[in-house]
């Protein structure tokens, strides 16, 4: 669950929370001001009652003062109470009930549920007239119900409202403030990638602006340190081959020279059995001296250039394993590359024709070499063998050495592999990089 999310459930708890506290408080108010009301309303026309029915026991129906009013006088006496809605008012005479007043059967305007916590127990409140009359008030809260639920329900509904419109508005405001994540993190993945370029831009938040800085300190570092790195292996691949040149050059210079020397003087003493012996070593010191040479620095990649030194290699090495098959392909011009990239692409075939000897059990390799354009060559190396699964790529096989070469020449390194389906690498070099 993203932060996002949380922080709006949160904020929704809260809300929710305050509107239950809301309802809550909105009920308790509503149920005290109907009970106070009915109570009010149910004495007040109590008290009618008694003065009536006193005005009643005064009024001179004939000579004589009237001692016990009739029910016809004492109704007539509280028509007023009749328009009184939420009043049922019973006249007890010897046990007989007469209503005097009636509450009007009128729909309550408020849900069944705010009816049901709002409604007071029923209230009757009874008053004796004389030993044998009584008068029975009972208080219908309809009304006070009706008008509580007109002052609470925009109450409710504004704090509906406002959560609605708050939680919305927080998720948007929160959205906006969160966007710069996603960008730290593509940039973070950029850096995982080898995109040490990667930059963050200046944040609102305060927060996220200490994290911005810091990020691209550290992406400022480890740029510096790349290159850094970078010309290191440059310079001591470079130095690497030129030792190797110079070896190879004294190896065929002197060493060469002196073998040669040797087996001519073994030649002109051709008749004793001591010559033969001599000719025999020279001959294997030369085959070792050549095979020297060729590990060293091949001689056709000086004399005769890249192409020319990638087909020695490979009818060299399809006549030492005849049960694999390697073609090569070239296309464009591939004669003004520069040193560094001959070097590079001819150790790389060397590399990967090794590895499918050693472990890939192929029948058929396929190798192109093509001038993208003019500022860039391409080498695709492939095989139908075992391949491999790349996140547990086997040791020994020289990826590293040749992803570290190729990088320190800023070129592209990508590897496919799969088990059962081969290998695909694929590099690219920028023409007449390195010295």
């Amino acid at each position: 669950m993203s932060l996002r999310v949380r922080l709006n459930l949160l904020i929704s708890v809260m809300f929710v929370t305050i509107l239950v506290l809301g309802t809550v408080l909105v009920i308790f108010n509503a149920r005290r001001a109907v009970l106070q009301e009915t109570e009010s309303t149910a004495g007040l026309a109590l008290q009618l009652i008694e003065v009536a029915y006193a005005n009643a026991r005064a009024s001179p129906t004939t000579d004589a003062v009237v001692t016990t009013p009739g029910e016809e006088l004492l109704r007539e006496r509280l028509q007023g109470l009749a328009g009184v809605r939420h009043l049922e008012v019973l006249l007890i005479d010897d046990g007989r009930a007469v209503a005097l007043a009636r509450p009007a059967a009128e729909a309550v305007a408020a849900p069944r549920w705010f009816v049901r916590v709002v409604q007071p127990a029923a209230m009757d409140l009874k008053r004796a007239l004389d030993a044998r009359t009584e008068v029975v008030v009972r208080a219908d809260p309809a009304d006070e119900i009706a008008e509580s639920w007109d002052d609470a329900w925009p109450l409710l509904l504004l704090v509906l409202g406002v959560a609605i419109v708050a939680n919305g508005l927080f998720y948007v405001v929160i959205g906006r403030w969160l966007r710069p994540v996603e960008s730290i993190v593509a940039a973070m993945d950029g850096i995982e990638q080898g995109d040490y370029r990667a930059r963050l831009p200046a944040f609102e938040l305060p927060e996220l602006g200490k994290v911005a800085t810091q990020f691209n300190k550290m992406a400022e570092v480890l740029e510096r340190s790349r290159e850094q790195n970078r010309y290191l292996a440059e310079q001591t691949i470079a130095i690497q081959e030129d030792e190797r040149r110079v070896l190879a050059r004294e190896l065929h210079d002197e060493l060469g020279q002196s073998i040669t020397a040797v087996k001519a003087v073994a030649a002109s003493l051709q008749q004793g059995q001591g010559a033969a012996t001599i000719t025999q070593i020279a001959n294997q010191m030369y085959g070792v001296v050549r095979g020297m040479l060729r590990r060293l620095r091949p001689v056709l990649l000086d004399e005769f250039g890249l192409v020319r030194a990638l087909e020695n290699l490979i009818d060299g090495w399809n006549e030492r394993h005849p049960d694999v098959f390697c073609r090569l392909a070239v296309d464009g011009r591939l004669d003004d590359l520069g040193d560094s990239v001959d070097i590079s692409i001819y150790r790389v075939v060397q590399e990967c024709l090794t590895n499918v000897a050693k472990h890939a059990a192929a029948s058929e390799v396929k190798i192109e070499l093509v001038r993208v354009a003019d500022h860039r060559v391409r080498l695709r190396v492939r095989d139908d063998g075992v391949g491999f699964s790349p996140g547990t790529a086997p040791r020994g096989l020289g990826l590293l050495g040749m992803r570290e070469r190729i990088e320190a020449l800023q070129g592209s390194f990508t590897i496919e592999a799969s088990p059962g389906h081969g290998v695909a690498l694929d590099i690219e070099l920028p023409v007449g990089s390195g010295p």
